[in-house]
Parts: C-alpha cells; structure tokens; sequence
C-alpha cells in the first residue's frame, strides 16, 4: 500500500531490495552457458547459420554477464564514498596559523635526530 511506497522512497539505495539485478545477471549467465554449449554443437554439427546465431548470442549474454559480475557494485562503492566524504567534513577545519604551528613542531622534532643521519648516509 501507501505505507510500503513512503517506506521505500525514504530508503537510500544501498537499503532498497536488489533482486533484479542478480537475477538479470544470473539470467544472462544461465542463457549465455546455454548459448555457448549450443555454438560448440553447432561448430561440430557444421551448421554455420546457427554457428554464427549461437556466437553472437554467447558475446552478447555471456559476456554481458561476465562483466557485470566482474565489476564493483555501484551501491557498495556510492555507499563507500559517502562514508568517505562525511568523516573528511566531520574534521574540523584548521586555521593557517594553526597548520604553519603544526609543521614548524614536526620540523622541529624531525631535525635533531632524523635531518642530520639522514645527510650523512
């Protein structure tokens, strides 16, 4: 009902149910198999008609299949950089003089001991 439809539309997409997509490609898997099981029989029965019908079809749905496998989800990945840019913007933003304070103390404690053995090496 009305529920569901608010329910859903709230949802980000990474929450949303994805059995389409792993059906279609389970489809295009089972078809593909089928497809190059049918061109090798083709090729031994000589039938070039069906030889080149069966090969195109194994390009076209094996391959199809193949790569959407192969490739990372785009839900994960989306989901992934979000996570990524909200904790950057989480940090609080340093001033200048705050950031030039923070290298001279790194340059300051590198120098003694680290500056000098490195030149000598």
């Amino acid at each position: 009902g009305e529920c569901g439809d608010a329910r859903e539309v709230g949802m980000t997409s990474a929450e949303r149910p994805t059995s389409s997509p792993v059906s279609l490609k389970f489809g295009l898997l089972v078809v593909g198999a089928a497809a190059a099981l049918s061109t090798h029989f083709a090729w031994r029965a000589k039938a070039t008609n069906a030889f080149k019908a069966s090969y195109a079809t194994t390009w076209l749905t094996l391959g199809t299949a193949t790569i959407l496998y192969v490739q990372p989800d785009r839900e994960e990945l989306e989901r992934k950089l979000r996570a990524s840019a909200s904790a950057r913007e989480s940090l609080a933003p340093v001033s200048a003089e705050a950031r030039e304070a923070q290298i001279r103390a790194l340059k300051g404690a590198a120098e003694p001991d680290g500056a000098r053995s490195e030149g000598r090496r």
